[in-house]
């Protein structure tokens, strides 16, 4: 009987601590729920905390901002550039001649006269003038006569070059005669100095 009485104590130890042992853990269990329960999330985490947890992601580095100010500094200067050339247009536009009708005075310049076969050749070009587009006439004048040509200009890196205008000798009777070569655009337009040529 004894030891039966030993046994069953030592059972019942053993349920006494297993039930302790639950309740224990059951406890931790609820308390661990509600501190999780109590705790703000991510998004609900201040605006400051997050960015503290992010700054390592988003700090940059010294060459990045080496390269961000090289950017901005090139952009400056493209900016200071075409303020620079907008104040240079408007400079142009108050010291350069114009003509009466606005237009910049061109100063085109006879470079030849000279007959080739049954045709008098006139090249020349406009020195002043650095454009695409223009027109040179060539005139001769003798008296109220008058022989004109009209040629195209050809490009070049400073300046306007005429193509050289050719009129039939036939059209043109003996006898002094003065050239001039004129030059129009949209942008500018005048006249060379006349020069004389013989016709024989």
């Amino acid at each position: 009987m004894a030891k039966n009485k030993k046994k069953s104590k030592h059972i019942s130890d053993i349920l006494t601590f297993v039930i302790a042992a639950i309740l224990v853990a059951v406890v931790v269990f609820g308390i661990v729920v509600m501190i999780r329960q109590n705790s703000p999330t991510e998004s609900e985490q201040p605006k400051e905390a997050r960015n503290i947890n992010t700054a390592s992601d988003t700090l940059k580095t010294e060459e990045d901002l080496k390269d961000e100010d090289k950017v901005a500094e090139s952009s400056n200067d493209s900016k200071d550039r075409a303020e620079a050339q907008a104040r240079n247009e408007e400079e142009d536009k108050k010291t350069v001649a114009q003509t009466e009708s606005g237009l910049k005075v061109a100063k085109p310049n006879i470079n030849y006269i000279a007959q080739e076969g049954d045709f008098i050749v006139v090249g020349g070009d406009v020195s002043n003038i650095n454009e695409t587009g223009g027109k040179c006439t060539i005139v001769f004048s003798q008296g109220s006569r008058a022989e004109s040509v009209t040629t195209d200009t050809l490009p070049n890196p400073s300046y306007v070059s005429c193509e050289a205008g050719r009129i039939e000798k036939s059209k043109l009777s003996a006898g002094e005669w003065k050239v001039k070569i004129q030059y129009k655009s949209n942008y500018a337009e005048g006249e060379s100095e006349a020069q004389n040529y013989t016709i024989q």
